[in-house]
């Protein structure tokens, strides 16, 4: 039986579709790593436990806003170093982990943009050891945790890493730099605000008085990748639909 015009409509706009579908897929298979959300801490503005004005360099994410410090196992607010150039451009609580199963806690916030899809691969930072008087201490140990809690605040499958007895102090003025990397990509694929936890202290193992465990230039990672929006497809679709139409009149 002859095809009618009709027919061949409705097979050029299955072709479409089965070509975007797949356009859109290997684009997400092919996204590469990038910065999601990172932070130097330079000229941020500290109140007691909280750091705003933290500049985030973002992408696929919207602005996670301040961070804030407690003390991990009481939930209590821990005040952030605060006396020098020093310790005013990192994230230092001047807390003393060093004292064993004592750690700090902050949390980041991540809200997908709509029309990204985005998924955490690692965690970086720089770690400096930190005196009582809020400069660089010698040769002490920290260890970290990170956790990812999705929108109803339950930990992710997947999502926690830890990394101990991070050595920092050895060489003045340098810091040591902290990679904590997911088993596999993390997707941020339910609707809301993930969290990013840190943890930061001394779990006893290495136990050294006299250390506050402070971190610079924060970047959480991942692949972030557009998504078409429906209107914008259909659009494509109608556009396509009636070139196929002027050219079957030409015929």
């Amino acid at each position: 039986m002859k095809a009618t015009n009709v027919d061949t409509m409705i097979t050029t706009v299955r072709l479409f579709f089965i070509i975007a579908a797949t356009s859109q897929a290997l684009s997400i298979g092919s996204a590469g790593a990038a910065v999601i959300a990172s932070t130097n801490f330079n000229g941020q503005t500290i109140v007691t436990n909280t750091a705003s004005n933290l500049g985030w360099t973002l992408n696929g994410v919207n602005d996670p806003g301040s961070m804030s410090a407690f003390v991990a196992a009481t939930a209590t607010t821990q005040n952030l170093f605060n006396t020098n150039t020093f310790n005013q451009n990192q994230f230092a609580p001047a807390l003393n982990v060093g004292n064993g199963n004592t750690f700090w806690r902050t949390s980041v916030n991540l809200t997908v943009t709509a029309g990204n899809v985005v998924s955490l691969t690692d965690v970086t930072f720089d770690h400096w050891a930190i005196n009582g008087s809020g400069v660089q201490n010698v040769n002490r140990r920290s260890d970290f945790t990170i956790t990812l809690f999705d929108p109803s605040n339950t930990p992710v499958a997947g999502g926690t890493v830890s990394a101990v007895d991070v050595f920092n102090g050895a060489s003045p003025g340098v810091s040591t730099p902290v990679t904590l990397t997911f088993a596999s990509a993390v997707a941020l694929s339910a609707t809301g605000t993930y969290r990013l936890q840190i943890d930061a202290g001394e779990l006893g193992g290495a136990d050294e008085t006299g250390n506050h465990a402070g971190i610079d230039n924060l970047s959480i990672n991942g692949t972030v990748t557009p998504v078409p929006e429906p209107t914008s497809l259909a659009i494509s679709v109608l556009g396509f639909l009636g070139l196929a139409l002027r050219r079957k009149r030409a015929a």
